[in-house]
């Protein structure tokens, strides 16, 4: 299990009672999200630095990446 350290945070009370409708842990829920937001950070650092280096990605490049992620058909749509 991780290391972890107790923190306080200020919460909007309505923020707050809606978290605790969907979870009984609002600590893990609140890790949770704060992974994801610090994923998507490092992700975009990457992805902007593989375009300082390489250029921007092209419209087919983004259709090819929408698919991969999502599922969907966009190298058609690109075209």
């Amino acid at each position: 299990m991780p290391k972890t350290r107790k923190v306080t945070i200020t919460l909007p009370v309505e923020l707050l009672e809606s978290m605790k409708k969907h979870t009984d842990n609002v600590s893990g829920y609140l890790a949770e999200l704060a992974e994801r937001a610090e994923r998507r950070r490092l992700l975009r650092e990457e992805l902007d630095h593989y375009q300082s280096e390489f250029g921007a990605f092209t419209d087919q490049e983004m259709a090819e990446a929408q698919a991969l992620l999502h599922g969907t058909d966009g190298i058609e749509r690109a075209a």
